[in-house]
Formats: C-alpha cells, structure tokens, sequence
C-alpha cells in the first residue's frame, strides 16, 4: 500500500514539484521513496532523505543512482513512490519499477490478492520473476496482455504504467474504486496525477478554487464522491472500473477538461437459476476464499470489529482459519465505543471476543477529540466529510499501528449489495403491489412491522425521478437550506443525485450498482483509505472481492431479504461460525456515533464558537445567523438533523485549511 505522483509536461519538468507532491503524502508510505525521470532518450531514477538504506545498496536496475539534489536529467516524464511495505519487504520491492528490458515502468498503490496464481500463469509462459511483489506481477501482466491484464487481477488498485518504446501512458484504477487516483491539468499545460488532492496543493499555478455544483450536493444533499468531480474545481477521479490509454504527445490535448476514460470494468449481467440452499454453499465458498486471498501478507493483519454482521463474520471466519491452520496467534480485533449505551455496540463486540478469544482493543472517543482532532482528520480527507463515523474510524486506525498491526480487515461494501439499506425490501414489497398480489404484501408487510411506513415509500419509489428530486428539495428547503445559502449561489440550482446519475431502483443490479460506483459506498472508502493512510496502515475490505458482489447480484430478490429478514443469504451461510446471538440480531446501528449527544447536550456552545471561527472563510457563502438559528432549532428537536449542522462546520473549516476561492 503506497501513495504515487506523477507529472508529463511539453517541456522540461519541475523535479522539486514531483518531490513535494511525495513528501507531503509521508504517511501513505514512510519505509521508502523513489523517482524516476524519463525523456525520449533515456530515464534516471532517483533517491531523497526518505529512500530507504536498503534500496540505495540494492543491484535492481531499478534502484536510485542520483540523489534529487543532484539530479540534472532534463525529464519530461517523472514517476514518485511512496512505500508501505506490505508484500516482499525486501529492497527489491522499491518502486519506481521497470521491466526486465527497461521498457515498462509502473508506480503503483494497491495489492494484487491472486498475485500468486497469475505469477505461475506468467511463469508457464516463460517469464522470469525476481521478486515475490505483486508490483512485479502487475508490470508482467501488462507486458504479455496490455490492458487486458485488470480482467486478471482480484484486488485493490490504482496505478500508472509507461511504456518508453511506444511513449504511451497508462492509467488504471480498480473495479469498485477502492484506491484513490486523480489528475489536474496546470494552466502552464503540465498534467499530474496523484493519490490524494492535497499534492497538487504544492505545485506552481495551483489555486483551490470551489466547484460549487459538487459543494451543493454536499451541503444540501449530503453526497459526494458520486460523480468523477471533486469539490476542488479541475480536479478530477478517475472513475472505478476505468482506465486512460494515450501517447505522450497528445495527453496535452485535453488540456483542462476531463480525459476520455475506457470502462474497462463491466460486471457480469448472469442469473442464478439454482435453489437457495445451492446458492448459500456457493456464497459461502466464495466469501471464505475472499477472506483467505485479503490475508496474504509479510506483515501484521488485524480486524476492525464494529460487531454488525458483516465484520463480525470476518473476525469469526479468520479465528477459523487460524485454529485449522494450527497457528498459536491471536488475531487483534480493534472497536469504537461510547460510553453511551444509546451509541454503543459493545454487547454485540463482546459476544463475537468471547466466542473466537481475539485479543480485543477497544476505543472511546471523547466529544472533546472532536475539537482536537477536526482539522488534522479534514486535511487527510481532503475534503468534508458528512458525519462523526469517520472521525471514529480515525481512532481505530490510529490504535492499529499503535499495537503493530500494519493491514485491517473490515466489513466495508457488504451493505450496498447485500441489503441495499432496505431498498431490496421495497423492491420486493414494490413488486407485490404493482402485481397486485395485496394478501402477499400485508404479509410481508405485517412481518416487518412496516403497515404504516413502507406504503409511502413505495409510492415514492414508483414516481419518476424529476417528482422524487422535486420533493426531496422541497423537503430540504423547508427544514434546512431558507436563509442559510446566500445569493452567492444563485447561478447553482440543487439537483438531486438520483437525476444526475440516472438511477433507477428496479433491479437488484441496478440499486446495488448505483450504491457502489455512486452513493454512498465512494465516499465510504474515500474515508477508509485516507484514515487509515494517515497512521500507514492498509485497509482491506474482502466484501468487495468482485466474485462475490457479481455472484450475489445474480441472486433473486428473495434470497436476500424476506419476511422479516435482511442479508439472508449471508445469515444463513454463516451458521456455524457466527455466534447465533450475532447471526440473529436485528437492531442493526452500523458504524454509529455519539454526535447527537455531542452536539445537543454536551458541546452545543462549543460547537457554535467553532462555526463562528470559520464561517468567514465561505466568503459569505453561508449565512451566519441563519445558520445559528438552524443549530438552535436542532438543539430543540423536531424535523431537523444534527448532520446538516457538521456539514455546515465541515464546510467553513475545510475552506480555511484548503485556503479555497470562489
């Protein structure tokens, strides 16, 4: 797991900008740094004070020969690494990578969980392997089937490859876009790419202007991350699932705009046609297998533990393995509680640590971290997040590399394809009335004890989705956004998320899908790589091994949730592992926080001294008194959330860390 930089210009490039966009992503990869340079005549790789001592007395053709300090190549081409050393710990993992013939050159940040099995493939076709890096594998791959070689590949990813012969340039990202990549072009014509936002903060003509359309999503429909946007103006994701094939020359000719990106990624549309209990083997074969692939590693892996279904049935399934694998061990569990039982999950925690005997570690965040600990979490984000479940999961990666534990396991993405945050039931019970089948849908209603809420949400969900954007707005309007927006915005109109991405909830693919590349599982694992990023610790999430999410989008709708029951499928295949009382909870909370106690009870003057520090950093974007007003009323109660007020203290202190124009 690692942190890359990168920069192609028309003319000779800035080394000391390639080397500050490195240094300022440190803990995405503290054990080593490396460059290289290249232009049409050849290439020079290079080292800094972060290069690891190992990697400079290293014989790879790779390795750093000049300092950066030292450097006089007139590149137009530069590559930078940062490395967290994760798989072959050895300098021969040193990155920037080349081919044997020095013909390709990859900087890469992800992990390749079948490396091994594509590394024999490439073995039995006569390539020779001189490291046990699955860097390594990825370069081969792309050797011997060009783009081809992302079908291959089960795991997390975003790299960049250049091929000196043809002078083309190739930049991939992974399925479900669990490893952050993005570019900006400069006013002076010179493209980069980068892990994180925060490195083009250092390059020359960079200005942090406000994209205002993706800010409105934010503030007023709490979603992000669900277009290749950004809240910075120019700067731009490469979409999960996609990839950027281009020569040298003319990469320069979107100068400004959006590249031309490939989907590489297409799911596969079959349907399983076998009975349920056929499908329960198969899903539990291929959860098992996911699990085993994510813990390959040469270094310490632990689990998050939330004690929810799905990271619970990690924590269980690896306690298995390590009992059958007769390893004396004990896998490290780390948790976020509260002192509050209204917030906490602890029960559930303690139930899963007494069936599997996992040396426990949990956390409790205090409110007052919160004033602590806002602005360092929002400038690893890069940008504002939308509730206090980030600022915890902070906390937990913190206490991982703490207690020595470099990769954690979690529960992330089963949600939005196994339960699909009830839209699944709504799907079905949807069906059901529009089938006319009224006896079979006060059933199913009765079951979930849902006579009284469900009807209007279906209702809702039958409408087109211009009236459902309509309603929703009306709804935020009345409630939140009267006064608190000034006329600052008025050249930008609301519109809801389900219109921009054309989302339709009439199929499991198409919820879960929408769930997935849009809202809200993006923005989700923004969060989890930053936070865990921040304390050099590698986040994994087996939920999203692709074999699994495509397998249990073939499922009929009524394997997955029924008569009272969400994640059937998963429930009943993890019988036997589970404890029964955590298999059979009901009361799902998922990753929760304290913040309505915090803001309402404990720091509500606290927080309103923070809002008024940083409010003028908007630039009269936002209405001062309007929006105190609005806090007051949350603190009262009724109709008002505590979430549209962080969004709104988000917002001011990211504009002032990110020094933002508009």
């Amino acid at each position: 797991m690692c942190g890359i930089s990168g920069i192609i210009s028309t003319t000779k490039i800035k080394l000391d900008s390639l080397v500050k966009m490195n240094q300022i992503i440190k803990h995405r990869g503290p054990d080593d740094e490396g460059f290289a340079l290249f232009n049409t005549n050849g290439f020079e790789t290079l080292s800094s004070g972060d290069t690891a001592t190992e990697s400079l007395a290293s014989n790879e053709r790779y390795a750093p020969q000049v300092h950066v300090s030292s450097s006089s190549f007139e590149g137009n081409i530069g590559f930078g690494h940062r490395r967290l050393s994760i798989l072959d710990l050895s300098p021969k993992g040193h990155q920037p990578m080349c081919s044997d013939d020095e013909r390709y050159w990859i900087t890469f940040n992800g992990e390749i969980y079948n490396y091994l099995e594509i590394r024999e493939e490439l073995k039995a076709c006569g390539y020779v392997f001189h490291t046990d890096a699955d860097t390594e594998v990825v370069l081969t791959a792309y050797a011997h089937w060009g783009i081809n070689c992302q079908n291959r590949f089960n795991g997390m990813w975003a790299f960049v490859i250049y091929d000196r012969k043809e002078q083309r340039i190739f930049l991939s990202r992974d399925r479900f876009g669990i490893k952050p990549l993005y570019y900006w072009f400069s006013p002076e014509g010179d493209f980069y790419f980068a892990s994180e936002i925060k490195q083009f903060t250092k390059l020359p003509g960079w200005k942090s202007i406000l994209n205002k359309e993706r800010a409105l999503d934010y503030l007023y429909y709490s979603v992000m991350d669900h277009t290749d946007e950004t809240l910075f103006k120019g700067v731009y994701a490469l979409l999960p699932g996609n990839c950027f094939v281009e020569s040298i020359s003319q990469i320069h000719t979107y100068l400004g705009g959006k590249l031309p990106l490939k989907k590489w990624y297409v799911p596969d549309n079959k349907s399983f046609e076998g009975s349920f209990e056929a499908a329960k083997d198969v899903f539990l074969a291929k959860f098992k297998d996911a699990v085993k692939l994510h813990l390959r590693s040469d270094v310490p892996v632990g689990s998050a533990l939330s004690g929810g279904l799905d990271s619970s049935s990690i924590v269980c399934y690896v306690n298995k393995l390590l009992k059958e694998q007769n390893k004396s061990e004990l896998q490290k569990t780390f948790s976020s509680c509260a002192t509050d039982e209204r917030f906490d999950e602890r029960v559930w925690m303690d139930e899963v640590v007494k069936a599997s005997k996992v040396e426990a570690h949990f956390i409790y965040p205090k409110g007052e971290d919160v004033f602590t600990r806002t602005k360092s979490v929002l400038w690893h984000l890069d940008e504002p997040y939308e509730s206090q479940s980030a600022f915890l999961a902070n906390h937990i990666f913190e206490e991982a590399r703490k207690n020595k534990v470099i990769v954690l396991l979690n529960g992330l993405g089963a949600d939005e394809y196994l339960s699909g945050y009830g839209s699944y039931k709504k799907l079905r019970l949807k069906k059901l009335l529009l089938q006319g089948r009224l006896s079979s849908l006060y059933r199913e209603m009765k079951s979930d004890n849902l006579l009284f809420s469900i009807p209007q949400e279906i209702i809702f969900d039958i409408l087109p989705n211009y009236f459902k954007s309509w309603i929703y707005t009306f709804k935020k309007g009345k409630y939140f956004t009267n006064g608190i927006f000034t006329n600052k915005w008025k050249d930008q109109k609301p519109i809801h998320p389900y219109l921009l991405n054309k989302f339709e909830q009439n199929s499991i693919r198409n919820i879960s899908n929408y769930k997935i590349f849009h809202n809200p599982l993006q923005r989700y694992l923004k969060w989890e790589d930053r936070n865990s990023m921040a304390h050099s610790v590698e986040a994994r999430v087996p939920f999203l091994d692709h074999r699994l999410v495509e397998f249990t989008q073939s499922l009929p709708v009524e394997y997955l949730d029924g008569m009272g029951k969400s994640k059937k499928i998963l429930v009943e295949a993890i019988k036997g592992i589970l404890p029964e009382t955590v298999r059979m909870r009901k009361d799902k909370k998922g990753f929760i926080s304290p913040m309505e106690r915090w803001f309402k009870e404990d720091y509500f003057e606290d927080f309103i001294v923070l809002f008024k520090e940083n409010v003028k950093f908007t630039q009269g974007l936002i209405n001062e008194n309007e929006a105190i007003c609005y806090f007051n009323k949350v603190k009262k109660g009724k109709h008002y959330e505590v979430n549209d007020c962080w969004r709104l203290i988000l917002f001011c202190i990211w504009m002032r860390i990110y020094d933002v124009e508009i």
